[in-house]
């Protein structure tokens, strides 16, 4: 029988994130159990750490996921890709239920989960946090910190928030959110460049004026990260996830994600030209742009920034978050975002973005040091 001390199931534990999310509840002491569909590879898992209970279930049969979600408080779903097994897995928590988070902020899922479940979640009374990783509750979190200070609101009250959080700048909306992901030295999964290529399909969705629409194609930006990671470069318009939640808790006229992978300029230009491409090469074609990632991928060797900007008439403000190994902070952060929802007594339910559900400055300040980040606000 499933064990009655673990609030908290991993969906996907044998993984690349979900070994990581595994890792980091182990590490802190929280009970929790693990789900899959490979036997073998979840008993792999259970060898390594003190996991109460081992489910075999699959994203495609409803009744599997029914019986290892039985009796869970939170869902982490850590299994990919999203746009396939987001919205089963989600059903299936809620039915359950049980919060559901997840670790990923592909935009396009992310967008059909808010249209299509938030009804659901909300008068199932749970919670639905999608994105629970770099991208996007990073770039969200630091948005919601920036928009604060520029708007001169103090948010106090517990990490967790137990009201709905106010929209920020509804009387005077910004006129920009801009969020940019820099990478340097970029390890990624097989299935990681697939989501990457599949992003570029299409252009990417902006925030203007009240509604989602797309972006212009080959939009690009400069954005500076810091000397670490080589200064001033060049990102170009990204499918990340923070468009999508930031319009709910912050008005702007303008919202848009940006991303830049590397700092040499000839390379850029590959990348710009190779994002007006896509569009029109056949998705199947598209999937053998993914290589081959080596199982002994050296992942702790990336380095990345998350730069969130606000902009409303000449004040500015903008929050820099800097750290390493896109992977296991993806993974800290998904398993703190479920431990917080385990304990959680009260508060509002629903889809819900990060700053929804968390106090901005606070929940960065406490993830910092839990994923080794560094945060650096700077407030024009």
């Amino acid at each position: 029988m499933p064990s009655p001390d673990a609030a908290i199931l991993v969906f996907g534990a044998s993984g690349l994130v979900g070994r990581r999310v595994c890792r980091e509840l182990a590490a802190v002491g929280v009970p929790f159990e693990i789900a899959g569909r490979r036997e073998a590879a979840l008993a792999e898992v259970a060898a390594e750490m003190p996991v109460t209970y081992t489910h075999v279930a699959d994203a495609r049969d409803p009744a599997t996921l029914a019986a290892a979600f039985a009796g869970a408080r939170v869902i982490i779903n850590a299994t990919g890709p999203l746009r396939d097994c987001a919205a089963p897995v989600l059903e299936a928590a809620l039915i359950a239920g049980a919060h559901y988070v997840d670790v990923g902020g592909e935009q396009g899922a992310l967008q059909a989960l808010y249209e299509r479940h938030e009804s659901t979640a909300r008068r199932a009374g749970l919670v639905a946090l999608p994105g629970a990783g770099v991208d996007c509750t990073l770039g969200d979190l630091a948005a919601a910190w920036a928009t604060a200070h520029l708007c001169g609101v103090t948010d106090d009250g517990p990490l967790v928030r137990t009201e709905p959080a106010p929209r920020l700048a509804e009387d005077r909306p910004l006129d920009e959110v801009i969020v940019s992901y820099v990478f340097d030295d970029l390890a990624l999964s097989a299935g990681s460049q697939r989501a990457l290529f599949g992003a570029a399909f299409g252009k990417p969705l902006v925030w203007r004026r009240d509604r989602w629409e797309a972006g212009r194609a080959g939009e690009r930006r400069r954005v500076n990260a810091g000397p670490a990671l080589g200064g001033e470069r060049d990102a170009h318009g990204f499918a990340a996830g923070d468009v999508v939640t930031i319009p709910r808790h912050i008005a702007a006229t303008y919202v848009a994600t940006f991303l830049s992978t590397t700092r040499k300029t000839g390379t850029q230009a590959a990348l710009r030209l190779l994002a007006r491409a896509l569009p029109f090469v056949p998705r199947a074609a598209g999937e053998l742009l993914a290589p081959y990632a080596a199982p002994d991928t050296d992942y702790a060797r990336t380095q990345f920034a998350v730069i969130a900007q606000v902009r409303r008439g000449f004040a500015a403000a903008q929050i820099v978050i800097r750290g390493r190994d896109l992977y296991r902070t993806t993974a800290a952060i998904a398993a703190w975002t479920a431990g917080q929802l385990a304990t959680r007594t009260a508060g509002p339910s629903g889809m819900r973005a990060p700053a929804e559900l968390f106090r901005a400055q606070p929940a960065l300040r406490e993830l910092s040091q839990i994923a080794d980040l560094s945060i650096e606000p700077s407030f024009g």
